[in-house]
């Protein structure tokens, strides 16, 4: 099997046929934003001219959408964590509430810290100070890590 962008997001069950049932009927908008993200996701990532920089980025866009989505609508949970939800926080914040408040429901969704690196591969001086082929592999751990965020949480939902 070829490692081709098109060919991995094909296998992705969650990027898809996403199942947004985390997002609250209240956020109605998030929901829009955030699937018409992922299409552009999709499409970027089945063109066969592998826009690594271009999956990378709105990959990035849509972790912190989703996570931003998530966390605004679990402010009841975090706050027994001793979290808030701060719409102004950075995408790096939202990994770490995130992990420390939900590692312990969601252990396959908890995110490394390098998918903030990736999403800030926009910056030109952070793929300056990075290897040549940054990209291909951002782009390439930046769709499974979506993957699973989107299929754990479309299971947390269910509960």
């Amino acid at each position: 099997m070829t490692d081709t962008l098109k060919s991995i997001c094909e296998q992705y069950t969650y990027l898809n046929n996403p199942r947004f049932d985390f997002i609250p009927n209240e956020l109605p908008r998030h929901r829009e934003i955030i699937l018409r993200d992922l299409k552009e996701l999709v499409s970027a990532a089945s063109d066969e001219a592998e826009l690594e920089k271009t999956v990378t980025v709105l990959a990035g866009t849509l972790l912190e959408a989703v996570l931003y989505t998530f966390l605004q609508s679990q402010q009841d949970y975090i706050a027994g964590f001793g979290f808030s939800f701060n719409p102004e926080a950075l995408l790096s914040r939202y990994v770490d509430i995130f992990n420390k408040s939900f590692q312990d429901v969601l252990p396959k969704a908890v995110l490394p810290n390098w998918v903030v690196e990736h999403r800030n591969l926009v910056h030109i001086n952070r793929e300056l100070n990075s290897p040549p082929d940054v990209c291909w592999h951002a782009s390439r751990d930046m769709l499974k890590i979506l993957n699973t965020l989107l299929g754990e949480l479309s299971q947390f939902s269910s509960r």
